[in-house]
């Protein structure tokens, strides 16, 4: 029988919390798919292992508006865990970003990885997949000059064991597979 982990509680000090806390992630997303992965990641205590990728594959760059990208993370209930939500905008709407909108929204294996200060978060589990729901990619092309062209995309990833995820990277451009650059 395996043995059983409980969560468990410690200090979480004011007075410790000595770096910046800034808001918002980072202005990039990696986007992944667990089928081009070499083996499942494995998580432990909130945070998942280097990713390893089959020869010839790896993440997508996708780069995104200014302060528009984050990760909300919402309890279920008691004992249900938790759900993740990432939210990211391009700051675009043009053939490229319709035909990355298509993937995003049909490919049901995908995973995805954001900068957060020095660190990364993830929304990954070997087993549950990140979905869509209606409307959870839009595309808004403006109606006056002074409008945005945007292409704004929420994932839900749930129920995970923590509200936020991270991952161990240490150079994730060597991870990429192709450099994307969505432009406007």
């Amino acid at each position: 029988m395996a043995e059983i982990v409980c969560p468990s509680l410690e200090h979480v000090l004011a007075s410790e919390q000595c770096t910046e806390n800034f808001a918002g992630l980072g202005e990039v997303v990696y986007v992944g798919r667990k089928s081009d992965l070499a083996a499942p990641m494995t998580l432990t205590d909130g945070i998942y292992s280097t990713p390893t990728f089959k020869e010839g594959k790896g993440l997508y760059k996708i780069e995104c508006a200014e302060e528009t990208q984050g990760i909300i993370g919402s309890s279920l209930s008691t004992g249900k865990g938790y759900k993740q939500t990432l939210e990211f905008v391009i700051d675009a709407v043009n053939k490229q970003t319709a035909k990355v909108s298509r993937a995003l929204n049909n490919l049901k294996d995908l995973f995805f990885i954001v900068p957060d200060n020095d660190d990364y978060q993830i929304l990954y589990d070997p087993v549950r997949k990140c979905k869509v729901d209606t409307d959870g990619i839009q595309s808004n092309t403006g109606k006056a000059a002074a409008d945005e062209r945007q292409t704004t995309c929420a994932y839900v990833l749930q129920p995970c064991k923590f509200q936020n995820t991270y991952v161990e990277i240490t150079d994730i451009e060597k991870m990429l597979y192709d450099y994307v650059e969505v432009a406007g």
